[in-house]
């Protein structure tokens, strides 16, 4: 996980440190392997300790900040955790109902803890003693390698970890009573009732300053009390969503009203090869959507897309996927319901913004806009365009935008000059989901949610926000497996705990 937060500029120190993590990493001395059974004291020699070691607790100094390093975990239809061949790093003093940071080491990359490191030192509150580059810790071929860089030291050791599988599961059953029992799609006379309670909801949108025509306006103000929790372009991947909603404490920080999710549009057609002319999917990732907006509707914000539309000129390798999604609500649904969706995407807005980050679904302006103008947006049919449809620009699209437009957006928002500006729409390369500082923009990321093994989101740690990538569980068939008495005993515990933190 790459950080966005400032990093401290290096002392002369510092650069001795951050030379010798280049050295471990180009492999100077080979180091001994070795096989944990207890605490090892790390020197000044690479160690490498097999890739098939169970978790790994890291104490960085004389125990001063501990750290549990485990293998990364997907889950199958049956609920079976999976190796993926990533591993992942995680404060285990966290509060397990706040939510939080994680680093993830994938094959063949390294990361170099240390107090250097703005992202790092929000996700775990490194202690004045962790130093600035403390250790190096390589995921290579065959083994994971440590290197310590610190005259304080650091050490390894067999780690005792929760069961993961457990927790998650717990959740499940949660999100399944949230969202009112199993995964699939609503009936069409219930289908058309929640959309309906939706757009009356959305008529009365919280955080939205009122336009001129009395309605909520064309921007999201979320406020800093809120922590942010954005997605963007899942194009029919429901267990995208359920993912996410099931990872961290995420669900927990919606529920009490401490987080909100924020869609940044295109949650409709798949862009997976073959599928798409497939719409049920994007039926049901709309059916979730709704019954999120309606259950948490202060904590759950959809911003508009250009697939959020049924236009003709929405189409994707020649599939005109705009009609095809009107035909298909038409059919499965009814013209009510048609017109309905209509009604709910006019009633969306198209950037959201906090203090520390702006983001819509595809680009900056290329001309100055103010708060006034995003809240008005009905009276700039060109705007609307810009923010859902151009893109970076390039020798053959010399319209798109570039820094300057990224650079004039925020001051125009009356925000800091670094603060993060997060859009999706446009995936650098089809193995991604996450791209950070794009176009060599600072603070400039793009998220696309619709991966089928990998979900990016970007999230508040300790007033930081950081990206954090979580593969994509097959959450719907595990969901669906579950029976309705487990999630009444999971709704009982959950309010009796809610209200135990209330006394």
């Amino acid at each position: 996980m790459n950080t966005i937060a400032s990093r401290r500029p290096l002392t002369l120190h510092g650069l001795w440190l951050r030379l010798k993590a280049i050295a471990a990493w180009l492999g100077f001395g080979w180091g001994h392997n070795l096989r944990l059974a207890d605490t090892y004291r790390l020197g000044s020699s690479k160690v490498r300790v097999p890739l098939d070691s169970g978790p790994i607790e890291i104490s960085l100094g004389m125990n001063d900040k501990r750290l549990h390093l485990y293998p990364e975990m997907r889950l199958n239809e049956r609920g079976k955790a999976v190796r993926n061949g990533n591993f992942v790093i995680i404060d285990p003093s966290a509060h397990p109902g706040r939510i939080g940071g994680f680093l993830r080491l994938t094959p063949k990359s390294w990361v170099s803890l240390g107090s250097a490191d703005g992202l790092q030192q929000a996700v775990f509150d490194y202690p004045a003693a962790v130093d600035d580059e403390h250790l190096v810790v390589i995921h290579s071929r065959d083994a994971l390698v440590f290197r310590n860089l610190s005259d304080t030291g650091a050490a390894i050791g067999p780690a005792v970890v929760a069961d993961i599988t457990a927790a998650r599961g717990s959740r499940f059953r949660r999100l399944r009573e949230v969202l009112g029992g199993p995964i699939g799609l609503l009936p069409a006379a219930a289908a058309l009732e929640l959309i309906q309670e939706v757009n009356r909801l959305m008529r009365e949108d919280a955080y939205r300053p009122r336009s001129d025509l009395g309605t909520p306006g064309g921007l999201l103000l979320l406020p800093r009390t809120v922590t942010p929790i954005l997605v963007a372009d899942m194009h029919g991947q429901v267990d995208n969503l359920l993912t996410v909603l099931s990872q961290n404490a995420f669900l927990d920080a919606i529920e009490d009203g401490r987080a909100a999710l924020v869609i940044l549009g295109d949650a409709v057609h798949s862009e997976v090869d073959g599928q798409l002319r497939e719409m049920q999917s994007s039926m049901l990732l709309m059916d979730l959507i709704f019954r999120l907006k309606q259950r948490f509707p202060r904590q759950v914000f959809y911003v508009r897309g250009n697939h959020d539309s049924f236009s003709e000129d929405i189409a994707k390798d020649g599939i005109p996927q705009g009609l095809l999604w009107a035909k298909e609500l038409s059919d499965q649904r009814g013209t009510v319901y048609l017109r309905a969706m209509e009604e709910f995407y006019r009633l969306l807005p198209y950037v959201v913004s906090s203090d520390d980050f702006v983001a819509c679904h595809a680009a900056a302006p290329k001309a100055e806009v103010s708060l006034p103008m995003l809240v008005n947006i009905h009276r700039h049919p060109e705007l609307i365009l810009e923010l859902i449809n151009n893109r970076l620009r390039r020798p053959n699209r010399p319209q798109g935008y570039s820094r300057g437009d990224v650079k004039r957006l925020r001051r125009s928002l009356q925000l800091d000059k670094h603060t993060p500006f997060i859009v999706g729409h446009t995936p650098m390369d089809r193995e991604g989901t996450l791209w950070l500082n794009v176009d060599g923009i600072t603070n400039h990321h793009v998220l696309f949610s619709a991966h089928p093994d990998h979900v990016a989101v970007f999230t508040r740690v300790d007033g930081v926000l950081v990206p954090l990538v979580y593969p994509v569980d097959a959450v719907s068939a595990i969901i669906n497996g579950l029976e309705d008495d487990d999630c009444q005993v999971v709704r009982r515990s959950s309010r009796a705990g809610r209200d135990a933190g209330r006394e």
